[in-house]
């Protein structure tokens, strides 16, 4: 099986835990797809310890939050 991945998420800056649904298709992004769309991130991330939206600590994750300042990122 291949390795989680996705654009947004960065091994070694980003936690290993941090997850989206994108991660889980096989599919290539139209680059032309992005002029029809909002520049809003309307992506929904999870985190696999707890399995919602929110990290073991409390707070919010997304690859914006989920960074190596965290008590509970896995690099």
């Amino acid at each position: 099986m291949e390795p989680l991945s996705s654009p947004k998420v960065v091994v070694g800056v980003h936690c290993l835990q941090l997850r989206t649904k994108s991660m889980y298709l096989n599919a290539a992004v139209d680059p032309e797809a992005r002029s029809f769309y909002d520049s809003y991130d309307q992506t929904a991330w999870w985190c696999v310890k707890t399995q919602t939206g929110l990290g073991p600590d409390r707070e919010p994750v997304g690859p914006d939050a989920c960074c190596g300042d965290r008590c509970c990122c896995s690099l």
